[in-house]
């Protein structure tokens, strides 16, 4: 007996927040809900297009190519590098110190050791916000962009802007994914646009464009 599909508000594989429809499988992770979709007996207005994306001559290149991660693995490499210098910063003073000073504990050796300490802890950050970025599967599939949406968040002085992008695939799948904003030089992708979705849980991190 299948489950209603109204009990289900989260996919027990990756905790995603589920569409207010019936599905079989999550658009996120595909983990099975055990649950059957009733046929409307409409055809998705998409089907079409996905239907020659899957036909198309560059699928089997798309599929196959790996895209640059996202905003947040950046900022976990940007972290580990900043805690590389810190640390290379810290191991020079403390060096040094031995040259200037008899006492194996004066100040400079003192501080160049809290530098060292403060770069390794920036080091294990780093490496945490890289491994939690990375840490669901990235799927890649057909589909298309359907809709779009933004939200504008302010930080202090600043702010940033976070898209979320509604995808179909086939056989009428459909998810909302989240994608962080690049900056000015970075344009988002647009509505009714074909390709290839590169996605990891409910972030889409790249969405690679195929002519159909």
């Amino acid at each position: 007996m299948s489950t209603p599909q109204t009990q289900i508000k989260t996919c027990p594989g990756c905790g995603a927040k589920l569409p207010d429809v019936a599905l079989s499988i999550c658009p996120y992770c595909v983990t099975p809900l055990g649950i059957t979709p009733k046929a409307d007996g409409k055809e998705s207005p998409y089907a079409v297009r996905i239907t020659r994306i899957l036909a198309h001559d560059t699928l089997a290149e798309a599929m196959a190519w790996t895209p640059a991660e996202g905003p947040e693995f950046v900022r976990g490499g940007q972290l580990v590098f900043r805690g590389k210098l810190t640390a290379v910063i810290g191991v020079i003073l403390s060096a040094a110190s031995f040259l200037r000073a008899s006492d194996p504990l004066n100040p400079l050796f003192l501080i160049g050791l809290a530098i060292i300490i403060g770069g390794i802890v920036l080091i294990v950050q780093g490496k945490g916000v890289r491994t939690t970025a990375t840490s669901k599967e990235m799927l890649r599939r057909p589909g298309v962009i359907v809709d779009r949406r933004s939200e504008i968040t302010l930080q202090g002085m600043g702010g940033g802007t976070t898209y979320f992008f509604e995808i179909e695939f086939e056989g009428g799948l459909r998810g909302e994914f989240t994608w962080p904003g690049r900056g000015i030089n970075t344009e988002p992708y647009t509505s009714n646009l074909p390709g290839v979705a590169f996605t990891r849980g409910v972030e889409l991190v790249y969405f690679k464009h195929i002519r159909v």
